[in-house]
Parts: structure tokens; sequence; C-alpha cells
């Protein structure tokens, strides 16, 4: 899923995904069709009958790197909460340290994968010089 802004790497015992974006708002979204695809690869064919759901999200932390893991954690509480794949985000807010939005998705019977949690481990985003795209890893607790 290159063109997609993501790619999943092999990794023992965790998940591990690279993202990027041309912008900051643009690689938060890689993440999150990142994750819709870990738990769901055919997420973008959204299933017949399936239910559309969406969910107001707020979240305020002390950096940009810090907001990536918050926001994907949030995404995946509601995920649990909702038993949801939530593909997409619609920013009204965006700031270094905060964002106010809503994520949208369906009802999910079955789920291929879980997602307990994603760590803060190597999240760092940078600009790559070579691209000038924003980039960062990702680990989730699977």
């Amino acid at each position: 899923m290159m063109s997609e802004g993501f790619e999943i790497l092999p990794h023992t015992a965790d998940m591990r995904m690279r993202v990027w974006g041309k912008s900051i708002q643009e690689l938060f979204r890689a993440a999150l069709r990142g994750m819709a695809f870990y738990l769901r690869p055919d997420f973008a064919k959204l299933p017949k009958g399936a239910k559309p759901v969406t969910q107001a999200v707020k979240v305020e932390t002390v950096d940009i790197s810090s907001l990536l893991v918050e926001f994907l954690s949030e995404v995946i509480a509601q995920s649990d909460i909702s038993n949801a794949v939530f593909t997409a985000v619609n920013f009204r807010k965006f700031g270094e340290n905060f964002l106010e939005g809503e994520i949208s998705g369906f009802v999910a019977e079955d789920i291929e994968h879980d997602i307990k949690a994603v760590s803060y481990h190597e999240v760092d985003i940078k600009r790559n010089p070579e691209t000038g795209l924003f980039e960062t890893m990702l680990v989730f607790d699977i």
C-alpha cells in the first residue's frame, strides 16, 4: 500500500508501520488508513449493507508526535466501543498539539486483526529532506 501513504513492516511481536504525507494532516490520515487496512484489508470495499458510523474526536497533547499517538489511541478506543473500522477523518481544528474533528467508518462484525495500543516508541515526525514528505514510524501492540 505504498501509494496510500503507509507501509506495514515485519516485526516480531508487534505491528510496525511507516507512514508519510505531504502535510502533517495527510500523515495522520495515512496512519488512520494504515490502521484500517491492518484491521480489515478490504476496508476500501465497504461491505454491502455496512452501517456507517461517525464519532467526534478531540485530542490535546504536548507536541505533534504525541498528538499522533493520542489521536490513534482515541481511534482504537472508539473502534472497540463501536465495533467499527474508522477509515477517514475530517479535521475542523488542527495545530501542533491539538486537533478536533470527526472520524468516520463502518460497523464491522469481523475484524481480521486486533490492535490493543499504539506505542510512543519510534514516533518522531520529521520532514524527509530528500522527498519533502513528513514521515514517522509507528509500533502497535497487537
